[in-house]
């Protein structure tokens, strides 16, 4: 209640202003990078839905598997996430044209983005009684822009061509933060293909687009550390929301020469050395797990590949791939593809509607028909043994995923859940605890610190995202003088410590069945039990 007053005059208030409430951050986004037709060459885009992916990405291509990945993450509960396309920006290139209409200036058009999608678009002169009064672009999907009408003002002068770009593009809230000019190129072309456009031609078509994928590298999906790019899962490093990565299309030079294009860069131990790339990037931003593919082998190729791979808790890898509906029809009705997608997409369901504390296994992913490889009790026990996480079919259930471990052996960090949990509490405590620095360094910032993360702990303890039959038992807070002595203090630290015991998974229940002389006895352990 206000304090009461009974004598006129100025009185003054203070306010604790410290933050009383943290919030855990979302866990729920994912990050992915592939090979796309068109949308920005190695620039993030915010995708929230698979319809504003077509708009902005294309739709499935016959030698790269995003499109399924973001589908897929979609169709399983995936709500936002971020995609990089991947292509060589050496090589790619937007179609353009130059259109000289009757008594005005050239005019130079270029497709939003590079790509040989660009080739197809078609610009469209609309005319009045004696001139062209409109110019439309449309791409054979029926997406339509209608331009500036002002480009048709100008009269004829020996100025060079003025230049018209980002035809059938995105948006800028779809992008993160970056100088307007990198979004519209001012281009100056040396050589142009040259349409007319006359009473007798009506319609022209731009060219000259190129994918960029003919000189496509694993450096070009992950990033390359000598040449300090920032491509692929480099460029993901810049946005903070995302909590788990995904490259699928590193597994597209696995098959892709079957079908014409040339991945020659995309070997076995290429691939691998990208996906240890992808894990140091993990581990230097320390807010995001990766979640990995296997090549389409079978187990025990599997096994022995596992051998290469890094001890570490921030990737998981999943085996073996599944089938899904392909709309491409390429040899059949269904396709096999990497499950890096399905499963981003299943954990962030699992992350909203139960929290990242609850292990992402024992879950259907949907939209999946059947799997590539089908595995015995025997071969799930072999994957299980190496930290590679199983997905089979269950009769009545669907495809499930089986396995919730990570590539780290030590017990303390080998549940893919128990990793996310910490990593989340570390994200929030670095972003929501920033109004500490340079507050006086006293107890009274002491206590402050200790109430807010105290109160953040509690609540995920009430909500069931930590483990104990008591608070106490749960986690612990401690910053007094205790953590922060003077030489400490002296030097402007400050030192808070916190303990958090995660909810393990029950990844093994025996159900122990005794015959006694009273009748039968039942017994279930638990896997902490076993």
């Amino acid at each position: 209640m206000p304090t009461a007053y009974s004598t006129p005059g100025v009185y003054v208030e203070w306010l604790d202003t410290s933050p009383v409430r943290i919030e855990l951050g979302r866990t729920d986004v994912a990050g992915f990078v592939g090979i796309a037709e068109r949308g920005p060459v190695q620039t993030p885009v915010k995708i929230e839905s698979y319809r504003q992916f077509f708009t902005t990405f294309g739709d499935r291509m016959p030698d790269g598997y995003l499109a399924y990945a973001v589908s897929g993450f979609f169709e399983n509960g995936g709500r936002t996430c971020w995609v990089v396309r991947a292509a060589d920006p050496a090589q790619a290139l937007p179609a353009r044209a130059r259109l000289q209409l009757p008594d005005r200036a050239p005019i130079d058009l270029e497709a939003a983005s590079e790509g040989t999608w660009g080739n197809a678009i078609e610009i469209e002169a609309v005319w009045g009684r004696d001139r062209v009064i409109q110019l439309i672009a449309r791409t054979p999907d029926e997406r339509e822009q209608r331009l500036d009408p002002d480009l048709l003002l100008a009269p004829p002068d020996p100025q060079p061509s003025r230049t018209y770009t980002n035809l059938l593009g995105v948006t800028d809230d779809q992008l993160p933060d970056r100088d307007p000019e990198q979004l519209v190129r001012a281009v100056t072309y040396e050589v142009a293909p040259v349409r007319v456009i006359n009473a007798d031609a009506r319609r022209a078509t731009l060219e000259g687009g190129r994918d960029g994928l003919s000189t496509l590298m694993t450096g070009h999906l992950v990033g390359d550390p000598d040449a300090e790019s920032t491509w692929g899962v480099a460029a993901l490093e810049r946005i903070d929301d995302v909590s788990m990565v995904a490259v699928p299309d590193l597994m597209a030079g696995q098959i892709a020469t079957s079908r014409g294009a040339s991945f020659a860069g995309f070997g076995k131990d290429e691939v691998q050395d990208a996906q240890i790339a992808i894990i140091n990037s993990c581990l230097q931003r320390r807010d995001r797990v990766a979640i990995l593919d296997m090549p389409p082998v079978n187990r025990r190729e599997v096994l022995e590949r596992q051998k290469r791979w890094p001890q570490t808790s921030v990737a998981a890898v999943y085996h073996p791939w599944i089938v899904v509906d392909d709309p491409l029809r390429l040899t059949a009705n269904v396709r096999h593809i990497p499950p890096s997608g399905y499963v981003a997409g299943m954990i962030a369901r699992v992350d909203r509607r139960r929290g990242v504390h609850k292990p992402p296994a024992n879950e259907t992913l949907e939209g999946v028909f059947d799997v590539r490889e089908v595995l015995d009790d025997q071969a799930h026990a072999a994957l299980n043994d190496k930290l590679v996480n199983a997905i089979r079919p269950v009769p009545g259930r669907g495809v499930l995923v089986l396995g919730v471990r990570t590539l780290d052996p030590d017990i303390r960090w080998r549940y893919l859940n128990v990793r996310r949990l910490f990593t989340a509490v570390e994200e929030t405590l670095d972003e929501q605890m920033q109004w500490v620095t340079f507050e006086p360094n006293s107890p009274r910032l002491w206590r402050d610190i200790d109430r807010a993360v105290r109160g953040l702990l509690e609540r995920m303890y009430r909500a069931g995202m930590l483990d104990g039959a008591t608070s106490d038992d749960a986690y612990l807070v401690r910053c007094d003088a205790s953590t922060n002595p003077e030489w400490d203090t002296d030097e402007g630290r400050v030192t808070c410590v916190i303990g958090l015991q995660p909810p393990y998974p029950a990844e093994f229940v025996v159900v122990r069945i005794g015959v006694t002389r009273s009748g039968i006895q039942i017994e279930e352990k638990g896997a902490q039990d076993v």
